[in-house]
């Protein structure tokens, strides 16, 4: 019952995502679609993939850092393997590339699949904070454009919602209010890990909580903080190639750039396979601000979507075979 379940889950929300993109790109002139594609400088394009590709090597290089952590060692190659097998099978289950790197990796280094699960608590953790820091950085130094987003017609209804995001004042209040309710709950972490219903939103802090404190156990967690920066930064560098092989887009600024990523990164937290649908919204709604037609924009959300994603599901598929392959040859072995 519990897999029927997930199945219409999953099954649900790729409707929702080929709804919203069904939505988006209705009235979309093929014709004008096959110009604006024929015009495309896809030396830039292969500039972004390249810069994908450095980030899922990073990204592999850092979970392999965390795993020789544990006391396991992993093959660097099929670290990367798995890592690719993770994009690959998130455009098919939301959040099941998690689950799938690690079952393939424990079966092909021998390593515990516990052990991966809590590497990647670890990983997620650091990318949240990153996120968040991220996204302060774009509120402080992008707050007109942002309010500008929650301005065009059609989003009025949106700003009056949630002006009072705009206010510097929210957030001093809330920054003082969230240390100080972190201070209590570590205060009283004893007596609140009693109370039942707490317990799960404890547990969470907790893994938080250890997951960074795990990275100062380290052999060199200097290097293990760069990898991450870094992987952030290929990210954005996908972002900026593309801008530059599409001419609406060649011209726009640094700050562009960080509010687009972010606006795109933001959209990628919904349930939906691969941001389908949600991660072309916030792209060409947050491009329309600094001045790109609603037209190109989506266009250039096509694109750019469709270029490093296609490039991840060919290679992930290939990865997956190939982990597949090697970890029954392993059990045939054993």
């Amino acid at each position: 019952m519990k897999k029927f379940i997930n199945a219409i889950k999953y099954v649900l929300f790729l409707a929702i995502g080929v709804a919203i993109f069904y939505y988006i790109y209705k009235e979309v002139d093929l014709q004008t679609l096959k110009t604006q594609i024929n015009n495309v400088n896809w030396w830039w394009i292969g500039a972004s993939i390249a810069a994908g590709l450095a980030s899922h090597i990073t990204r592999s290089m850092r979970w392999q850092m965390l795993i020789t952590s544990t006391g396991h060692t992993a093959s660097l190659p099929r670290t990367f393997c798995s890592v690719m097998s993770m994009y690959f099978t998130n455009l098919i289950i939301p959040r099941g590339g998690e689950i799938v790197r690690c079952t393939a990796l424990a079966r092909t280094d021998n390593i515990p699949f516990a052990v991966l699960l809590g590497t990647v608590v670890v990983e997620r953790t650091v990318d949240t904070v990153l996120m968040l820091a991220l996204l302060a950085v774009v509120v402080l130094t992008q707050l007109d454009f942002l309010k500008g987003f929650f301005s065009v017609p059609g989003h009025e209804t949106m700003l009056d919602k949630i002006d009072f995001l705009f206010s510097p004042w929210f957030w001093i209040i809330g920054m003082v209010a969230g240390i100080a309710l972190i201070l209590i709950l570590w205060k009283f972490r004893g007596s609140i890990a009693n109370i039942k219903w707490l317990q799960p939103v404890m547990g969470l802090i907790m893994k938080f909580w250890n997951g960074l404190k795990s990275i100062a156990k380290l052999k060199s967690p200097v290097s293990f903080i760069v990898l991450s920066v870094f992987i952030y930064v290929t990210y954005f560098l996908m972002l900026i190639a593309c801008f530059h092989s599409f001419a609406p887009t060649d011209n726009l600024s640094f700050g562009a750039g960080v509010t687009t990523f972010t606006m795109g990164s933001l959209a990628m937290l919904a349930p939906v396979q691969g941001g389908i649908g949600p991660w072309h919204f916030m792209v060409y709604e947050t491009l329309a601000l600094y001045g790109v037609a609603l037209a190109d924009g989506k266009i250039f959300a096509l694109i750019s979507h469709t270029a490093n994603n296609g490039f991840c599901l060919i290679v992930g598929a290939v990865c997956l075979v190939y982990l597949t392959l090697v970890g029954r040859k392993r059990e045939v072995d054993a």
